[in-house]
């Protein structure tokens, strides 16, 4: 409740609440108009459906009359088909729901609400039947069709009525993460990095990006232009490109301070000529071209490169030239989507890793938590049949309702609690309505006017991410719970019995959620920091380059869900960027190992190989280990076997991966020593030279 009075809603948040109390009467008036059996349902769905945005009603509108329709068939199949056997019954009710939910964390986009609500339909249509198998039909019908009704009436009101699209406010977040990226780059070309200050903007963008990626998804549901929606991921597929692209530069820069002080100040113009290009927020290409030439004029010869220092120094360029080229793309694409520029976009970074966006998925935790979803359903169903409660389909319904939709959470508790809380508010405001308010209504113009208020004022706060999910809550329960219909017939005991039991069911998905899902957002950050290892020991397994692409944009993509974790967790994110490093550029290193032959290819592989080793140990040991001195050996070794006589261009992209992985697993320490190959010195805590 913290900031419920904080300040007034706007009066676009006003005008929504009206238009959207509106909508949830006149599809009320319409399902008593045409005598359905419960009205209710209709109303109810209107709010579930409704949204500020265009894109968003259209798709929940879409999604939750595939699921509707789901859900009430499978309900008429297998309920006469079990009904005699109420245990096996309640067993296919409860795998149908947790195989869709299964199915539904797949899915990173809106179309993953169709199939969870296909899960937890049957259940709503099915528990309430089971004393009267034969209206199952005649209950999925009416659902099918009062739903049916709530999302025309919601998606018609929405298109008429001061529609507002979703395209602007994803500019603005677009801006927000700009300006978040900007001073965070800034930061680091400046050299002026302060931990606290990095790890909050670090975070602000990783949260802004997760907000954007939902945003994409529902583009299209507005009526977004194809070349726009392509842009967007286009985008999308940059900014998850950028923190380990920075953090690169970072330790480039780093090594070069160290090592090469008298190299320093020649690269110091280049720092400040990025600055002042990065001030610019406009993607002018011509100043782009005379940043890259400046950068090109100081790349150091490849004929120089056996030189370690120059090798720094080019590594430096290099990676200074990644971020460059980056931004550049990033710049230009925010320009073209808001312009809704239908010219076909050209990239200037361009890396053989980029790709169609590659998911990663924990299905270990995902099965978990639909399997759990799964028994919660089967011991309440059991509770209700031994207690032998009539009204106690309810309770399980709203089990599988809440337990279905926090699954994806690490800690759904909290959200069951409040779901919990919020549903025992409206049972009280429902008593109110129909025991005090009702009895003294004739007509529908007074209903009206008796839910005006309340529910226009509620329905406003649902603009709010914070209050949403209370108010939502509040307004779909509320309406349930009064259940009108076209003649006023209440008993306290009967609303009590049936109403009651909503609460019971969310107050034991509670608790059955604090004993089987105890572990929180601590147990997925080691999971997501150990799939991270195991993809690092995968690369020494025989693959394909199109395999290799996947697998690098799965590790970008596994970045962006495992920083938050660590970020709640109060751990280092940092060290997961360093693990996205040396994954990338092993990637690299596979990618142009097989241009050159002989003893540099072998030493090369024998780089992955003891890599993989490296990390194989880690996950034995469930621990980061130091990485060994013969894997730093090795390292030195190999590029010390990659002479002049290698494709120029190969030779290169090989030399920098190399850098570039020696720098990840040992922040700080670079080559040093003579022309002979040594063991490198022991290490402190950050990783330089004692």
């Amino acid at each position: 409740m913290n900031g419920f009075f904080s300040g007034f809603p706007p009066a676009r948040d006003w005008f929504y609440g009206v238009r959207t109390f509106a909508a949830s009467m006149i599809a009320l008036y319409i399902a008593l108009l045409m005598q359905m059996p419960r009205p209710y349902w209709a109303m109810a769905t209107v709010y579930i459906v409704s949204s500020p945005f265009v894109g968003p009603t259209s798709s929940k509108a879409l999604y939750r009359a595939v699921g509707t329709f789901l859900g009430a068939a499978a309900a008429v199949l297998f309920v006469p088909m079990f009904v005699q056997s109420p245990y096996v019954l309640v067993v296919v009710i409860a795998l149908w729901t947790g195989t869709l939910l299964f199915l539904s964390m797949h899915l990173r986009t809106a179309n993953n609400y169709a199939l969870m609500l296909a899960g937890y339909t049957l259940p709503l249509i099915a528990l309430p039947v089971v004393n009267n198998p034969l209206a199952v039909w005649d209950v999925a019908e009416a659902r099918t069709e009062e739903i049916f009704l709530g999302i025309a009436v919601a998606a018609v009101v929405g298109a008429m009525f001061w529609p507002r699209r979703l395209a602007p406010v994803f500019n603005d977040s677009v801006s927000k993460w700009f300006a978040d990226a900007s001073i965070y780059s800034a930061r680091f070309l400046d050299r002026n990095v302060q931990p606290e200050e990095v790890s909050a903007l670090r975070s602000s963008m990783v949260a802004t990006f997760n907000t954007l990626e939902l945003m994409i998804g529902q583009l299209p549901h507005e009526g977004a232009r194809p070349q726009t929606v392509r842009n967007t991921k286009e985008l999308r597929g940059r900014m998850i490109h950028l923190l380990p692209v920075i953090d690169a530069l970072d330790d480039a820069l780093y090594a070069l301070e160290r090592r090469t002080p008298e190299l320093v100040d020649k690269f110091a113009p280049l720092l400040a000529a990025a600055t002042e290009w990065l001030e610019h927020q406009e993607a002018d290409i011509e100043r782009w071209q005379a940043l890259k030439d400046q950068l090109e004029a100081l790349q150091p010869s490849p004929e120089v490169l056996d030189d370690r220092k120059q090798l720094l120094f080019s590594n430096a360029i290099y990676r200074l030239g990644e971020w460059v080229d980056l931004w550049q793309d990033c710049r230009s694409l925010q320009h073209a989507i808001e312009c809704e520029s239908q010219d076909s976009w050209r990239a200037v970074y361009r890396h053989w890793r980029l790709g169609r966006l590659t998911p990663f998925l924990d299905r270990g935790l995902m099965l978990y938590s639909a399997a759990s979803t799964v028994v919660a359903i089967i011991v309440a169903s059991v509770l209700w049949i031994l207690l032998g409660w009539t009204d106690g389909g309810a309770a399980v319904i709203l089990a599988a309702v809440a337990c279905s939709f926090f699954a994806s959470m690490d800690d759904p508790a909290p959200q069951i609690y409040r779901f919990f809380f919020w549903t025992a508010m409206s049972v009280v405001f429902a008593s109110l309505y129909l025991f005090l308010v009702l009895p003294n209504l004739h007509d529908f113009p007074m209903l009206v006017l008796a839910f005006a208020v309340p529910f226009i004022c509620i329905g406003t706060l649902t603009v709010k991410p914070q209050f949403y999910l209370g108010m939502l809550l509040t307004l779909v329960n509320t309406s349930s719970f009064i259940s009108i219909q076209g003649a006023y017939d209440a008993d306290f005991l009967s609303f009590a019995n049936s109403n009651l039991a909503g609460p019971i069911g969310l107050l034991f998905a509670f608790v059955w959620t604090l004993i089987a899902r105890p572990f929180g957002a601590e147990l997925a950050a080691k999971r997501l920091t150990r799939f991270s290892w195991r993809d690092i020991v995968s690369l020494t397994e025989p693959a394909t380059l199109a395999e290799h692409r996947r697998l690098g944009i799965q590790v970008l993509d596994r970045l962006m869900q495992h920083l938050p974790r660590l970020a709640m967790t109060g751990q280092d994110t940092g060290i997961a960027l360093r693990e996205v490093r040396v994954a990338l550029n092993l990637l690299d290193l596979l990618a142009y190992t097989p241009r050159v032959v002989g003893a540099p290819q072998a030493l090369l592989q024998q780089v992955v190989t003891e890599v993989g080793e490296y990390f194989k140990d880690c996950l034995k040991a469930g621990e980061r280990l130091p990485a060994p001195s013969p894997l730093l050996m090795t390292l030195d070794r190999t590029r010390r076997a990659l002479d002049t006589e290698c494709e120029e261009g190969t030779r290169l992209n090989l030399l920098h991966a190399l850098s570039g992985l020696r720098l990840a697993l040992l922040p700080g320490v670079e080559f040093v020593g003579s022309g002979e190959l040594e063991e490198p010195l022991p290490h402190g805590i950050d990783g330089a030279p004692l």
